[in-house]
């Protein structure tokens, strides 16, 4: 069950874009509306995933700053713009002590 819904996008076309929060399954999403031309379609999208692929598009923004509003804790997904950690390369995979490959 889907509590009130927060519009924080609009676009040109007519397409909407809310923060909802799904009760059962205790998660904030993003659900977005297509306009009636585009045959008025809604899709779900867990925060972390749509920032993922629209974080750089009007609506991801605008998406980051209702989650301010809102006091919400942005659940952001690793992205292209922010270094992700660097894992140890292990030439061998039956090599299992990293220590090991150190001297």
């Amino acid at each position: 069950m889907l509590e009130a819904q927060i519009e924080f996008a609009t676009s040109a076309n007519g397409d909407k874009w809310y923060l909802g929060h799904n009760e059962t399954a205790n998660q904030r999403m993003v659900i977005h509306h297509a306009n009636d031309a585009s045959g008025g379609t809604e899709t779900r999208w867990p925060i972390s995933s749509f920032l993922e692929h629209f974080g750089d598009h009007p609506q991801g923004q605008a998406l980051r700053e209702a989650l301010r509003e809102a006091g919400f804790v942005e659940q952001e997904a690793p992205s292209e713009h922010r270094p992700v950690a660097q894992k140890p390369v292990i030439s061998f995979p039956w090599s299992r002590n990293i220590n090991r490959l150190k001297d």
